[in-house]
């Protein structure tokens, strides 16, 4: 059964009129306002200028927080994986084999789903570049270790099978953001056959 620690993590507070009072600018709503505007304008159009006029604040201000745009990416990577692992650790609470995999597989799907643009990062940002990001994945790896652990207690194995199902999950999300799979038949269904199917593969080791 998956088990994991009492989670804490911190909610950005923006004002009722949508700015970020000045005095309470913070690198996470930072983060919330270029995440926000990628989803706007997409993640390559994002400038310090733009996050500036969004956040209503004067750009230089960005520079007390970040060193440039790819320090932002990086912090803005550091957050998206942060929640997440968050994310999965709850689906995965009192869980375990068959249905922890569905739950894990179904909880990164719907994350990507719910943060297409921003999922791009993954992609962008090689996790060697920083400690935090290589940390992070580390957790994410370990989290899917303890998942597929109810079946294969062979380490090297499990990194394969980890590895496979990461590899399945990214290929599923990535085609269907470059607009493939556009046949009537069920996308869901098509989802479900390919975890039933690596379920079966680890349920005979």
């Amino acid at each position: 059964m998956f088990y994991c620690a009492k989670l804490f993590y911190k909610v950005g507070c923006i004002g009722g009129d949508g700015m970020v009072r000045k005095r309470n600018l913070t690198k996470e709503k930072i983060i919330q306002s270029a995440f926000s505007l990628a989803d706007e304008i997409g993640l390559n159009q994002v400038t310090f200028q733009k996050i500036a006029v969004k956040l209503d604040i004067k750009y230089p201000s960005l520079y007390n927080h970040f060193t440039n745009m790819d320090d932002l990416k990086i912090k803005m990577t550091q957050y998206l994986l942060n929640q997440l692992n968050l994310k999965l650790m709850q689906k995965l609470i009192g869980k375990s084999g068959e249905n922890a995999i569905k739950e894990f597989a179904y909880g990164y799907r719907d994350f990507a789903f719910e943060n297409k643009t921003a999922y791009g990062l993954f992609m962008n940002i090689p996790s060697i570049e920083d400690e935090e990001v290589y940390r992070l994945l580390k957790d994410f790896s370990s989290i899917l270790h303890q998942v597929l652990g109810f079946y294969i207690k062979d380490k090297t194995l499990l990194i394969h099978k980890g590895r496979a199902l990461r590899s399945l999950l990214h290929g599923h999300v990535s085609l269907c953001f470059l607009g493939y799979f556009q046949n009537p038949v069920s996308l869901e269904d098509s989802f479900q056959f390919m975890l039933d199917d690596f379920i079966l593969s680890i349920s005979r080791i």
